[in-house]
């Protein structure tokens, strides 16, 4: 029996390029692919007159190596190896398909590499594609080669590098080719910048990638498109920065959350705070002491994502997640220069530390800040956000040495040059980052519940009930049967009664809107009213001085006639009266006060966090005027917004009821704070019932929990107390209090 070998027919090249690859972009992103295997973080495109050069400073290739790997086709080396030889990177290059990519490209190729084992030379191949012949062998294929003495000049680094120059191109390159090139290698790419030239610290996550096509309109801005889009769908941004730290500076931290995030969220939200170094704080016998700060200035931006649903710009979702959680994280940079242990793979800011113990409340924020909910479980994982921090530790040595610290205190690189020391200096930049994030936490659950209750507000009872059921069919294995099945019955039976009662509301709804539109126009023909009989009345005061000055009985007969008319309309006005003020007509008891002020404590506590509420001199059975409890409410929820706003500022927050009888009918209740006082002499006081009136200065670090600031407050205030034959003025403070308001009106007698 004779044997016989197969043979392969050269045009296969051809053939396995057009079926494996089939496009132009696809085998530039295979040679750019090869550059990453072979370690290079730095790569160059370069788009000339049918010419396409692609150069790196990968580990080059030497003579055994071109001829064992880049002469073979189908090589299993990148599959055996799977990771690089410098950095671990996963190989990304398919087997052997880079000499089908030169090919599919152009008719002409040159080669030329550098080895990093072996500077002091580099190869030089040559091949002409067009050469290749269909029937002849793939052996036939020549390759013109040899090694040269000296490295190959390269703008990209100065020990390895290797030039690929592609000429006689096959097919025509426009932005729309250029665009599909960036989208296919993206993943590859940083989203952080360039070190400064000349950085030798690099790492496997650095793969730099300049194109230059002047002959391509838009050339760089198409290439980075899908990799811009990433970095502008972020949902919330957290800016920090810190100037003059060592000498007295606060930093400030503001975070920006876009509109739909959290959902709900109709506009965009800003919170800003201001804070002294150290964030953390010592105690000696209860006293809270801050030593001096080790840090004199840094600069940090973080930016997170969601990584679900619909992406804006096209990015893939998929390749979101990968690419953040390759290069998420927050980076430290010195100068510009990236310190490789912060990145995607280091907790240094202890995020998913605390996510796994399942913290619920900072140890940084200040108890103001702090809110009943458990705020601390939406931080953002690592993979979700992308962030800097700019230090400079030869600023924080000369400062530190200039002010006699001890060494060791200030921010500096350990030995290693990958990471910083761990003194003072990064602990109080840790807490500061640190800080900025479990404040963006903080401020997410407090505009995630806003928008939770703002939604409600608006709901439905009968999809309220069913909300209920569907939380209480989620823990029925927690409860005793019966009582589940009982309990989920009543409910049931709630929501069917709901839903009646809406639909009859639907119903009287359609026979109410043409009273609704008389009622409205009823309310705009009493402001009209109002208005003529003001200008009559004005009319009939020039027409009575004008008829005495020319003593004509007969205009002011006329006069007499326009005032009477004037009187009229003012009469018609109280036709009007009950629809213009409703709860006018339901009020027809005195509430005491002690259970308003218990409810209106309740409610407003939650918001309120570290403010304390006594009432210290409130007889129970005083009572109110008459009133509806929706206007003593709106009354005391101001009051107490106005009294948590004079107390961010102060050392603590403290509030006090008192009340009772003056004489034998006058009666009083009075709500003073330990805040920080008027601001103005008390007889300037009344002044700040004014609307959009003013004077309380709040510093930046308070003012994301101040409430309301439209200067509205107190003139409410005034206008429901005066309705209700109430005065409300500023006094002078009980003692060990700073401001007192009271409201005083007459009352029934002992």
């Amino acid at each position: 029996m004779k044997s016989a070998t197969f043979t392969v027919d050269a045009a296969l090249l051809q053939e396995l390029g057009e079926r494996l690859i089939g496009r132009s972009y696809i085998a530039l992103a295979e040679l750019l692919k090869n550059s990453y295997d072979a370690d290079a973080t730095d790569c160059r495109i370069e788009f000339r007159d049918d010419e396409i050069i692609v150069s790196d400073n990968g580990h080059g290739m030497s003579e055994r190596e071109f001829h064992e790997h880049w002469m073979r086709l189908g090589t299993t080396h990148k599959s055996v190896d799977r990771e690089s030889r410098r950095f671990g990177r996963p190989m990304t290059g398919s087997k052997g398909i880079g000499r089908l990519s030169v090919q599919f490209l152009a008719d002409e190729m040159t080669l030329e590499s550098t080895a990093a084992d072996d500077p002091s030379r580099h190869l030089y191949a040559f091949v002409d594609w067009k050469g290749v012949r269909r029937g002849e062998d793939l052996e036939t294929v020549n390759v013109l080669w040899e090694m040269r003495d000296g490295p190959i000049p390269c703008s990209l680094a100065k020990r390895s590098c290797t030039r690929i120059v592609l000429k006689k191109l096959k097919s025509e390159w426009g932005t729309a080719e250029i665009e599909k090139l960036g989208q296919d290698i993206w993943l590859l790419r940083p989203p952080f910048g360039r070190p400064p030239t000349g950085s030798a610290d690099r790492s496997a996550l650095d793969f730099f990638i300049d194109i230059d096509a002047p002959r391509i309109k838009n050339a760089k801005e198409v290439f980075d498109r899908l990799q811009d889009a990433l970095l502008q769908n972020w949902k919330a941004k957290i800016t920090g920065r810190l100037q003059d730290g060592r000498t007295g500076g606060e930093a400030s931290v503001e975070v920006l959350f876009n509109p739909g995030y959290p959902e709900g969220l109709e506009a965009r939200a800003s919170f800003r705070e201001s804070l002294a170094l150290p964030v953390k704080t010592s105690e000696d016998g209860g006293t809270r002491i801050r030593s001096a700060s080790a840090l004199d200035r840094t600069e940090f931006e973080i930016l997170i994502f969601k990584t679900a649903g619909k992406q804006p710009g096209g990015v893939p979702v998929s390749q979101m997640r990968d690419y953040l959680h390759k290069f998420g994280n927050v980076s430290v940079y010195d100068s510009g220069f990236r310190i490789p242990y912060y990145g995607s793979s280091q907790d240094w800011l202890d995020v998913a530390r605390d996510q796994g113990r399942r913290l619920i409340a900072s140890e940084l924020l200040p108890a103001r800040l702090n809110l009943a909910d458990r705020y601390l479980l939406d931080l953002p994982a690592p993979g979700r956000i992308f962030g800097s921090v700019e230090i400079d530790t030869n600023h924080e040595r000369a400062l530190a040495e200039s002010a006699g610290a001890r060494p060791g205190s200030f921010l500096q690189l350990s030995p290693g040059r990958d990471r910083l020391a761990d003194n003072a200096g990064f602990e109080q930049l840790r807490d500061l980052v640190r800080f900025s994030l479990d404040f963006y936490a903080s401020r997410y659950r407090l505009l995630a519940v806003q928008a939770a209750e703002k939604r409600r507000a608006g709901e439905v009872p009968s999809r309220t009930f069913r909300r209920a059921v569907t939380v209480l069919d989620r823990n029925r294995d927690e409860m005793p049967r019966a009582v589940f099945r009982d309990v989920r019955k009543q409910i049931v039976a709630a929501e069917k009664a709901s839903k009646r009662v809406e639909e009859e509301v639907d119903r009287r709804a359609v026979l109410l809107a043409p009273l609704a539109t008389a009622g409205m126009t009823a309310l705009a023909l009493n402001h009209e009213l109002a208005r003529e009989a003001a200008i009559v009345g004005r009319l009939a005061d020039r027409l009575t001085t004008a008829a005495e000055e020319l003593e004509a009985p007969e205009l002011t007969e006329i006069a007499t006639g326009l005032l009477d008319a004037s009187m009229r309309f003012r009469a018609l006005q109280e036709l009007f009266a009950p629809l213009v003020s409703e709860e006018d007509r339901e009020a027809t008891s005195r509430l005491r006060v002690a259970p308003i002020v218990d409810s209106v404590v309740r409610a407003m506590r939650p918001i309120m966090p570290g403010c304390s509420f006594e009432a210290l001199e409130l007889p129970g059975d005083l009572r109110l005027p008459v009133g509806s409890f929706a206007d003593w409410n709106a009354v005391l929820q101001n009051l107490l917004s106005n009294a948590w706003n004079a107390s961010l500022d102060a050392e603590e927050a403290s509030i006090a009821f008192d009340g009772g009888r003056r004489g034998r009918y006058r009666e009083w209740l009075r709500v003073s704070d330990a805040g920080v006082g008027l601001g103005v002499p008390l007889e300037e006081a009344p002044t700040l019932f004014e609307p959009f009136e003013r004077r309380l200065y709040i510093s930046h670090r308070n003012r994301s929990v101040a409430m309301g600031g439209q200067g509205l407050g107190l003139a409410l205030v005034r206008l429901i107390a005066e309705r209700r034959s109430v005065r409300a003025a500023f006094v002078k403070p009980r003692r060990g209090f700073s401001t007192s308001i009271e409201l005083s009106w007459k009352g029934a007698g002992k």
